[in-house]
């Protein structure tokens, strides 16, 4: 049985073009089952200037999440993310993906709660099919 995954989008800079086209390269490669709707929100902090939008993808796939996660990092830096550093969390983007939750079970993985208010907003208003 393939594991299922949460996959978090977030994008604020040039975000309606950047959240299609990081869903288009993650199609490529593995089994997109459901995408939450996007939320539209404010710059949190002080480093952030522009307005992030977020999406979760419910993915199945037979990679391991280090192979996804390696994946992940390679279709950021196609579309411009600076490679990893401690500094990048703090600066605008034009994509970040992230494995947000991965279970055997798709029951399991549509009830994981979040710590974080915009994700635990975009499952309350997901209704996965």
């Amino acid at each position: 049985m393939m594991p299922y995954y949460l996959v978090g989008l977030g994008s604020n800079l040039e975000p309606e073009f950047n959240i299609t086209k990081a869903h288009q390269e993650i199609a490529l490669q593995v089994s997109i089952l459901d995408h939450s709707p996007i939320l539209i929100n404010p710059p949190c902090g002080t480093s952030f200037q522009f307005t992030f939008h977020n999406q979760i993808l419910l993915i199945q796939s037979e990679h391991s999440s280090a192979h996804l996660k390696a994946l992940f990092e390679r279709i950021e830096i196609s579309m411009g993310r600076e490679p990893k550093s401690p500094e990048r969390r703090l600066r605008d983007r034009p994509i970040d993906i992230d494995i947000l939750a991965q279970s055997d079970s798709m029951e399991e993985i549509l009830s994981i709660s979040f710590t974080e208010t915009y994700n635990q907003t975009i499952m309350h208003s997901w209704h996965p099919s």
